[in-house]
């Protein structure tokens, strides 16, 4: 799922002190003792824009929220193979930050922000073995996950030209821990009602087996978008405009 995810938070007060976000945002010094508050504060009133991917004077990146992703592919062999397609996810923009750590002396933050809700569908085509069940599939779907949490590390560089220090981002590190999940997968059995309902009823007694198995590809897919967002949101920008002292 080119998705979760909230690597929204990298936008935080890097892109504050510049000039194409309303005036109305708060610039953080980071000279400020409340640093960490004054960026979260800056995150929340960056929520529409992360979920129209419109940052002003021209500046359009992929969306949050709704947050798409073409495919997705995982094959384990016949004991388990997997592709998703047209992947939807929702309520991004919901996020709660829960701990934000600035570490300017090593150019990096570090964020734990929880998804309290997060609504998924897409199509699916599914061959998997769960205990001495083999499920298979090919239909539509629909995820609920609950209190997902996502960690973040940001880390940014200069990059200097004519006397100027700009900053830029390297790739983000993007970690999810899923908690509460329910799946629910259409035409299972070739659409056979009561094999349908027994095959979901088995991946929702443990409906992470699937979800640690597409892990690792949604991290891929939203580490792509974050640092792309996040550079296009500070591109031309000198860091002293951007983290004024």
């Amino acid at each position: 799922m080119r998705w979760l995810g909230v690597g929204f938070v990298l936008i935080l007060n890097l892109a504050v002190g510049f000039s194409v976000l309303p005036s109305t945002l708060q610039v953080c010094s980071i000279s400020d003792p409340n640093l960490s508050q004054c960026i979260i504060n800056v995150v929340d009133s960056l929520r529409p824009n992360i979920a129209s991917g419109n940052y002003g004077d021209g500046r359009v990146a992929p969306s949050l929220d709704p947050y798409s992703i073409a495919q997705m592919d995982v094959d384990h062999g016949p004991s388990f193979n997997a592709k998703l397609k047209n992947v939807t996810i929702e309520g991004v923009r919901d996020f709660v930050i829960k701990k934000l750590r600035p570490d300017l002396s090593e150019k990096r933050f570090n964020i734990t922000a929880k998804l309290p809700n997060l609504f998924v569908r897409g199509k699916y085509n599914l061959n998997m073995n769960i205990l001495l069940l083999k499920i298979s599939g090919d239909g539509n779907f629909n995820l609920t996950l609950g209190d997902t949490l996502v960690s973040l590390k940001i880390q940014y560089y200069l990059d200097s030209k004519d006397g100027k220090d700009y900053m830029k981002f390297k790739p983000i590190d993007v970690r999810f821990k899923f908690d509460k999940a329910e799946f629910y997968l259409q035409n299972l059995f070739n659409g056979d009602p009561a094999l349908e309902k027994i095959g979901n009823q088995a991946i929702n007694a443990n409906p992470h087996l699937l979800l640690e198995e597409v892990r690792p590809s949604i991290e891929e897919h939203m580490k792509g978008s974050l640092t792309q967002i996040s550079n296009i949101v500070v591109q031309g920008a000198e860091v002293k405009e951007l983290l004024p002292p």
